[in-house]
């Protein structure tokens, strides 16, 4: 276009500009964007607000916020879009000060706060644990003729959810269903989670199928937040009779899925069962990680069957898996209560050569081991060398 000596307008260059941010390419976009100054284009309000939003998008705030200041003093007036985004961005910061300030001086400019903009602030307001300021938010916008929509009510029912009063999240989608917002999957996954952490399964369940006669599809967190429930329950053979449906129904599990059986079936003594399980994720498009692994090395040290916890941690190894701290520290704690303490401490050793340096649990763990199997000298060595790293001992290895 530009060779055949048609130059582009605004239009032409905040198009592109605007492609650009959507595909994440924000530095070719800011590139095109000075481009478009050096060639005598002046960017105009939307162009600004594109660059500014892909920024706040990229957490790269500061750089937003000199944008932002350029423009103004080019003269040319943010709209509620550029408000939005930089709300947005200085709340993913946690600057609730510059983002308050912010909020104001677009109301000083008589740009009212839209749905987005309120909805914006229900959600940070929850997320801080304030509900109450959100429960305002909302009276106030409603005051204000704005009606919230499906994402405005989802966000404080979590808020309510995230307080553990599921009771007022329960009104609150009564409230949203009465005024004609149709819940969506997420709204009915919020409600599912309160009812689970609450322990109140049963109305869980039933939420379940009532988004499924609403015409909603569940989706892999409405699945894993049901099973997961479940299995706090020790409602093992639900659990798994719902992890079936969800295989009958398309619905392709993730490792989180899978690390909540497993550690249901551990929790509740099925070691056989978790391990089919891990054997039969295995053979699917899914690895296991270091999640699983330390489920599994946990549950078979507690059992006994330290000689399934050592093949599970050299299977990491061939899996190119990384050992952390936590895992050394659980199968150093089964080979101590085994006696195998020569076996424990070279794992212990290892852990500083395989770069994962043990920490203050780690020490206390394997000093204990020492100390139950009456071999004081070397629990003396290694307190020293806790001591030395600034770790403290625990009241059950002083005792």
């Amino acid at each position: 276009m530009v060779a055949r000596g048609c130059q582009p307008d605004v239009h032409t260059y905040t198009t592109i500009i605007n492609g650009l941010c959507k595909i994440g390419e924000t530095a070719a976009a800011a590139g095109l964007f000075k481009k478009m100054g050096e060639a005598g284009c002046q960017p105009d309000v939307v162009t600004y607000s594109t660059i500014i939003d892909s920024l706040c998008k990229d957490r790269r705030v500061n750089e937003a916020l000199y944008i932002f200041s350029y423009m103004k003093a080019k003269g040319i007036s943010p709209n509620i879009f550029t408000y939005n985004s930089l709300i947005q961005g200085l709340c993913n910061f946690s600057r609730w000060r510059e983002a308050s300030a912010m909020l104001n001086e677009m109301m000083s400019l008589n740009i009212m706060p839209n749905i987005v903009t309120f909805s914006l602030l229900i959600n940070i307001f929850c997320k801080e644990g304030n509900v109450f300021e959100a429960q305002g938010v909302l009276k106030t916008m409603t005051e204000m003729g704005v009606e919230p929509n499906v994402v405005t009510y989802s966000s404080l029912m979590n808020g309510y959810s995230l307080q553990a009063e599921v009771v007022e999240a329960r009104k609150l989608f009564d409230v949203m269903i009465t005024k004609g917002c149709k819940p969506d999957v997420f709204s009915y996954n919020i409600l599912i989670n309160g009812y689970c952490k609450t322990k109140r399964i049963g109305e869980a369940k039933q939420l379940f199928n009532e988004m499924i006669h609403q015409g909603l599809t569940p989706d892999i967190v409405s699945y894993n937040t049901l099973i997961d429930g479940l299995c706090q329950l020790g409602r093992l053979t639900e659990a798994h009779d719902l992890f079936k449906n969800m295989l009958t129904n398309g619905n392709l599990p993730d490792l989180c899925t899978y690390s909540i059986l497993l550690d249901g079936f551990c929790k509740q003594g099925y070691l056989a069962k978790a391990f089919r399980l891990f054997r039969a994720m295995q053979s699917t498009y899914l690895k296991p990680n270091m999640v699983m692994y330390n489920i599994l090395i946990d549950a078979m040290c507690k059992s006994g069957n330290l000689k399934e916890a050592r093949k599970l941690f050299s299977e990491l190894f061939v899996q190119g898996l990384q050992p952390n701290v936590q895992i050394y520290t659980t199968i150093i704690n089964g080979l101590c209560k085994e006696g195998l303490l020569d076996e424990a401490l070279e794992a212990f050793r290892n852990m500083e050569e395989d770069g994962c340096p043990p920490n203050e649990f780690s020490y206390n763990v394997i000093i204990r081991g020492f100390l139950h199997h009456k071999d004081e000298s070397r629990a003396v060595q290694l307190i020293g060398e806790m001591r030395e790293k600034g770790f403290v001992a625990d009241a059950g290895t002083t005792a």
